[in-house]
């Protein structure tokens, strides 16, 4: 992953767009007008390959990027503004299941899309931990409940916010309160000293769920596993989760039981300008 910048120059129209679009304006141009990474900004490039990704020539290989070019899109980017807004909106918390699992290709190509998700200073820490079929997803469920049971309903300020009894009854009456009858979930995690940490996972954790929904798929954040993942010394156990470790986004998913045709209502928006 230390490869240098890397030009073909039989391709390069010297149109200084890489020079232009490089975030921490390292790049320069030689006396010949090509661009080139001076050795001494070396250090300061975080790979974020966007020099190679703005050339409209296909000529650069971009440092710190094993290598590899800029990929081109799967599909065509340029949709409508009404297309790409209804996307979005049509986007619900889904909470009602198939049970058959999302077929681990179909998870794999959703995760792929997630890893590319924006991080600080492009870092990239989230790795993920993918849960698959309805046993393993019931564990969670009982481990997530007990951690409520044991803990949760002790705690001065969460003991008084959930009504434990009333989520352990429902669940024996058959209701999955964790993880509303999913059959996969993902958990995103990243090292404990990674400085934005929590932020990085929920733009990563967003982008899965944005991407599974471009695939049929359901999805939906799952902050009571998330916590009790945090927290919970069985569960972390159960999910593989070290102790260098800290998880900062979940979500379960699958194949949804219902179709959402409207956009239900939501407060006013709210913006002060400065």
């Amino acid at each position: 992953m230390e490869q240098d910048f890397a030009l073909d120059r039989d391709r390069c129209t010297q149109c200084g767009q890489c020079v232009y679009a490089c975030n921490r304006q390292i790049l320069a141009v030689n006396e010949g007008g090509y661009p080139f990474l001076p050795a001494e900004n070396f250090e300061q490039c975080n790979g974020c390959g966007h020099c190679s990704a703005v050339c409209p020539a296909d000529a650069v290989i971009p440092p710190r990027c094993g290598g590899e070019k800029a990929a081109p899109f799967p599909g065509n980017p340029d949709i409508g503004t009404a297309e790409g807004e209804a996307f979005l909106l049509s986007c619900r918390s889904m909470r009602r299941y198939k049970q058959e699992p999302v077929k681990k290709e179909d998870v794999l190509a959703v995760l792929d899309v997630a890893r590319k998700a924006p991080s600080a200073s492009n870092l990239q820490p989230v790795r993920w931990i993918a849960l698959s079929g309805r046993d393993k997803a019931e564990r969670f469920t009982v481990l997530t409940l007990e951690w409520f049971d044991k803990v949760v309903r002790h705690d001065p300020v969460m003991g008084s916010r959930y009504n434990v009894d009333t989520m352990l009854a429902r669940y024996k009456n058959g209701y999955d309160v964790i993880l509303r009858g999913a059959p996969n979930a993902v958990i995103a995690v990243t090292d404990k000293d990674a400085g934005w940490g929590p932020t990085d996972g929920a733009i990563a954790t967003t982008y899965f769920c944005l991407a599974a929904h471009a695939r049929g798929i359901g999805s939906c954040w799952c902050g009571f596993g998330m916590r009790a993942l945090q927290a919970y010394q069985p569960l972390r156990d159960f999910a593989g989760v070290d102790g260098a470790s800290q998880v900062h986004g979940m979500a379960f998913f699958g194949y949804p039981e219902l179709g959402y045709r409207a956009v239900p209502p939501r407060n006013p928006l709210r913006v002060a300008w400065i």
